[in-house]
């Protein structure tokens, strides 16, 4: 490994660490999407995001993404860790995406609208890439979250249980 990349490593686990705290706090204090204010999104890219997102995972037996707070998350990790390159891509693939969706009259806050113009996007090919940036971070996000991880994945730290003091009989 060379030099340069052992110090973006590392520079990337240390705001990762640093950073951690921030977030959970950030996400703890919004108790819905209505009440967020995002920190690098615009209202309406947030509120499409959020649309995008509970397409991606809707609530069913388990939690959705809207539950986790996955928008939120996404929003603090791409303002947070994201370099200006990469937040000026997904940035400029959004605004593209929202004026696509203007361009076709269909209301950014409407669920329906926007998952049939994501399937038919998806069969013509279009966007792809913001819609792949948007699924890798939500299934990042969601898969991340505690009750997700705890609960639905099963997800155990340490395989295997350390009993002390037992008997050896029994």
């Amino acid at each position: 490994m060379k030099r340069r990349d052992l110090l973006k490593t590392g520079v990337y686990g240390l705001a990762g660490v640093t950073l951690s705290s921030t977030l959970l706090s950030t996400l703890q204090s919004c108790s819905s999407i209505e009440k967020y204010n995002p920190v690098y999104f615009s209202k309406t890219e947030f509120s499409l995001l959020s649309n995008i997102v509970d397409f991606f995972i809707p609530k069913t037996e388990t939690p959705g993404a809207l539950d986790m707070k996955v928008p939120q998350f996404i929003d603090v990790i791409i303002s947070e860790t994201y370099n200006a390159d990469s937040k000026n891509n997904i940035s400029d693939n959004l605004k593209l995406l929202i004026e696509d969706f203007k361009l076709n009259n269909i209301n950014l806050s409407d669920y329906n609208s926007i998952k049939s113009k994501f399937i038919n996007d998806f069969n013509n090919k279009n966007h792809n890439e913001i819609y792949n940036q948007i699924r890798d971070l939500t299934v990042w996000g969601f898969k991340t979250s505690k009750e997700i991880a705890l609960n639905a994945l099963n997800y155990n730290p340490i395989p295997g249980y350390q009993l002390g003091c037992i008997d050896i009989n029994k």
